[in-house]
């Protein structure tokens, strides 16, 4: 399937990159709406000669400790080049690390030199060289629980934002993206990390139904298909891929939906506690600022998603809002 109809956003984000850094941009919505291929997008077309990116996706990534950040973030000199420039070139994008050589990387992990000040360092010469540096991090969460001493001392996420704001509110140095889709992860980042007027959001949906409708009949499915698959779905871009390559769309998508229902009865059984959440979201009742136990597990289960930018909480796809509503019928 062709990249679509992003234009707006794309053209955000390209102004975004392109003035000054003055702050950490979270780029954040459900799963699977697309974030990460509209960011790739937006570094393709800009011009090499003009940023400089280091991306650093965390997903898939083994990480219980300060050490295995250190080898994230830092490469020895000569690492996997041939392997980098493999998947540069099939992405369309520029991978960098902070590459070291074989001492000064055992200099960082045994903590004889500050990590920071060598990435600052790396990232003024990038500036000096008339690149403008932007780091990309995908699905930065997944280092909230790791300590720099191994123990419950200083978190690194607190310091790693710390360090985000120097980059950019302070020193106007590099561009910092963070891109999650864990939106109670933005709030407690928010409040430990004391990032009031440091950083902004920006929010990245799923399509409308017009512009779902559109790609699938573009695609070659019928008009009438279209308007149901969209009827049960939404615009879920990983949704219309799958029912995009099968010759019968109609059974992928409701296939789907069964998956969902059965996920969600499997999770919720009939505990009133999760039932009344339910019951709650599907009436529209605001319930942002609600610290609700059960309401985080909803979220962090996918099955709903809140905005942590207007407040609202809704379900995290028309799959998981229709499942909710027949389950919900089902035991009234």
């Amino acid at each position: 399937m062709k990249f679509w109809d992003r234009e707006k956003e794309k053209r955000w984000l390209k102004h975004y990159l392109l003035t000054e850094p003055n702050s950490i941009l979270f780029v954040y919505g459900p799963k699977s709406s697309g974030k990460t291929t509209l960011l790739m997008k937006v570094v393709e077309e800009l011009s090499r000669d003009t940023i400089k990116t280091y991306w650093y996706d965390l997903r898939g990534k083994v990480i219980s400790g300060y050490e295995d950040v250190l080898r994230v973030f830092f490469r020895e000199k000569g690492w996997g080049k041939k392997v980098l420039d493999g998947i540069s070139k099939m992405l369309k994008i520029d991978l960098n690390f902070f590459e070291l050589d074989g001492g000064e990387l055992l200099k960082v992990i045994n903590k004889e030199v500050d990590a920071f000040e060598i990435m600052e360092d790396r990232l003024s010469t990038d500036k000096n060289s008339g690149k403008r540096p932007v780091i990309v991090f995908d699905e930065l969460q997944k280092l909230k629980d790791i300590y720099l001493n191994g123990g419950s001392q200083r978190p690194l996420i607190k310091e790693l934002f710390n360090f985000f704001v120097r980059l950019t509110k302070v020193l106007h140095l590099a561009h910092v993206i963070v891109m999650t889709s864990d939106t109670f992860f933005i709030e407690q980042v928010y409040f430990d990390s004391t990032l009031e007027n440091t950083s902004r959001y920006y929010s990245v949906d799923y399509f409308d139904d017009k512009t779902a409708k559109d790609i699938l009949i573009s695609e070659g499915i019928s008009e009438r298909e279209s308007e149901k698959i969209v009827e049960i779905s939404g615009g879920v871009p990983w949704i219309l891929r799958e029912v995009i390559k099968d010759e019968n769309p109609i059974e992928v998508v409701n296939e789907l939906y069964k998956q969902t229902k059965s996920k969600m009865i499997e999770l919720i059984g009939h505990d009133e506690r999760y039932l009344n959440i339910l019951k709650e979201v599907a009436g529209e009742k605001n319930l942002y600022g609600t610290k609700d136990d059960i309401l985080k597990e909803l979220v962090e289960r996918e099955i709903l998603f809140m905005d942590p930018v207007n407040g609202e909480i809704r379900f995290q796809t028309r799959l998981h809002e229709r499942a909710a509503r027949e389950v919900l019928k089902a035991i009234r």
